[in-house]
């Protein structure tokens, strides 16, 4: 597993299990796409700056099965609110 834990203070994390549908690279943010669930597919957007990026989907195709590791994080604008899930780690699931 990834290394991605720069401190001992927060140990707990979200995780998801789910089939990578999309890889998109972008400048400087990249994202994949997970599909999750059994009976009701939904769609889950991870982003990621594009240096870990690279390294965290090296040697992944879409199709694969996988595990996440990610924190969400909300911020406001003009009265609405956003939440974005930053990618900590993917694996492959075995």
């Amino acid at each position: 597993m990834q290394n991605f834990n720069k401190n001992e203070r927060q140990v707990n994390f979200n995780e998801i299990k789910g089939k990578l549908h999309q890889i998109n690279e972008g400048e400087k943010y990249c994202n994949i796409t997970l599909v999750c669930g059994h009976e009701n597919p939904r769609y889950v957007n991870l982003v990621s700056k594009k240096p870990q990026f690279i390294e965290l989907v090296k040697s992944k195709s879409v199709g694969d099965k996988v595990f996440a590791r990610f924190y969400a994080v909300s911020h406001e604008k003009n009265g609405r609110w956003y939440t974005s899930l930053t990618l900590l780690s993917l694996e492959i699931q075995d």
